[in-house]
C-alpha cells in the first residue's frame, strides 16, 4: 500500500547501517506521542541499501541513497501517523493473525534454526518481529476500514476508460513462424550454404515436413522446436525478412531468402489477425487500473488529513 510498510515486511532480512553509539538512540522527531529515533531511519536506510546494492554502484549508489534520506523521515512519520490513528479507532490486532505472519515467513527459511539464525544476526528478537507484524497488519487494517473500503469502480467508469484509451487496447496482426537457418560467414561460404539450401528447399516440394527438416539441418538455435519461432510482429526480424515472411499464408513455406548471417526458408502456420480487444476481455484490467488510480488519490488526501490533524516536531 505504501513503500514503508514494504520495508516494514523487508526488514529483518536486511543489515541495518551502523549509526554511531552517540546517536543511535537520538530522536529525530515526534509525531503525536510517538518518537522516531535515528536508529529507526538508519533501520530502514539499511533495508534500502540492500536493496539499491544490487542495482546500483559507486558514486550513482550514493547518490541513490542520498535522494532516499530525504524521503525517508517523511515515510516514518506517515507510518506513525497511521498507526496512531488504528489506535484511536480501536483496531485490534489477535495473536493468531500475527502468528499466521511469522510461520509464513518462517516457511520462506530452510529451517526455523536458519530462521532464528537470520534474526540473531540482525539483533532481532522473536518477539521484536512480532511486534513490527502487529504495526504492519494494524496499519493495513486502518488503511482498509477508512480507505479502501470507501473507493469503488463504477461499469461506467470502466467503459468510459476503455473508450477513452482504445488504442492501448490494439493488437498488432501476429504471424506463427518456424524457419530453416544454413549459416555462411563468408562468400566461399554462401556458396556452399545455397547449395543446402536448396536441397532442402526441393525435399519441401516434394512433401517432407518442415518440423523434421529444421530438427535434421537447420542451424538455429530453434533447430530442436522443429525452427518453431512462436508468434512474431512486424519488425522483429532482420531487414528484408519481414517481406517474405508476412506475405506468406497460413501452411506455406518461403523460398531460400538470404540474409547477412547466411539462408533461410521461412514457414507460416497460423496468423493472428489484428483487432481491438473487446471490453469483456480487459474489463478486469481496467478495473484494477481504475481502483489503484483511485486508492492512490484516496491515501494520499487521507495521510495529509491526518497530518493536519496530527502534533508532529522534526527535531
Amino acid at each position: 500500500m505504501k513503500k514503508t510498510l514494504i520495508l516494514f515486511l523487508a526488514f529483518f532480512i536486511c543489515r541495518p547501517i551502523a549509526a554511531p553509539a552517540e546517536t543511535i538512540n537520538k530522536v529525530v522527531a515526534v509525531v503525536n506521542d510517538e518518537v522516531i529515533t535515528q536508529q529507526d531511519l538508519d533501520h530502514l536506510l539499511g533495508v534500502l541499501y540492500a536493496q539499491y546494492a544490487q542495482a546500483y554502484k559507486d558514486d550513482e549508489l550514493l547518490r541513490m541513497m542520498e535522494e532516499a534520506k530525504k524521503d525517508i523521515l517523511n515515510q516514518v512519520i506517515e507510518d506513525k501517523l497511521v498507526l496512531s490513528r488504528a489506535r484511536a479507532i480501536g483496531i485490534k490486532v489477535t495473536d493468531a493473525e500475527i502468528n499466521e505472519k511469522l510461520e509464513a515467513i518462517k516457511k520462506e527459511f530452510p529451517s526455523e534454526g536458519e530462521f532464528l539464525k537470520t534474526l540473531e544476526t540482525q539483533g532481532i528478537t522473536v518477539a521484536t518481529l512480532k511486534d513490527r507484524y502487529k504495526d504492519q497488519l494494524l496499519m493495513k487494517k486502518a488503511v482498509d476500514m477508512e480507505v479502501r473500503s470507501r473507493v469503488g469502480v463504477l461499469p461506467s467508469e470502466i467503459n468510459d476508460y476503455y473508450e477513452r484509451r482504445l488504442e492501448e487496447f490494439k493488437r498488432d496482426e501476429k504471424y506463427k513462424v518456424k524457419n530453416i537457418l544454413i549459416k555462411a560467414s563468408d562468400e566461399v561460404g554462401a556458396e556452399l550454404a545455397k547449395v543446402e539450401i536448396d536441397d532442402i528447399y526441393n525435399k519441401l516440394k516434394e512433401g517432407q515436413a518442415f518440423e523434421d527438416l529444421a530438427r535434421q539441418k537447420s542451424q538455429g538455435p530453434n533447430a530442436e522446436n522443429g525452427g518453431d519461432l512462436g508468434y512474431m510482429e512486424k519488425g522483429r526480424m532482420l531487414e528484408g525478412l519481414d517481406d517474405v515472411i508476412f506475405k506468406l499464408k497460413p501452411g506455406e513455406f518461403s523460398e531460400p531468402v538470404k540474409s547477412e548471417i547466411g539462408y533461410h526458408i521461412f514457414k507460416v502456420d497460423d496468423i493472428q489477425y489484428g483487432r481491438y480487444l473487446a471490453l469483456d476481455e480487459v474489463k478486469k484490467d481496467i478495473e484494477i487500473a481504475l481502483f489503484r488510480e483511485k486508492f492512490r488519490s484516496e491515501i494520499d488526501k487521507w495521510l495529509d488529513d491526518l497530518k493536519g490533524k496530527a502534533y508532529i516536531s522534526v527535531k
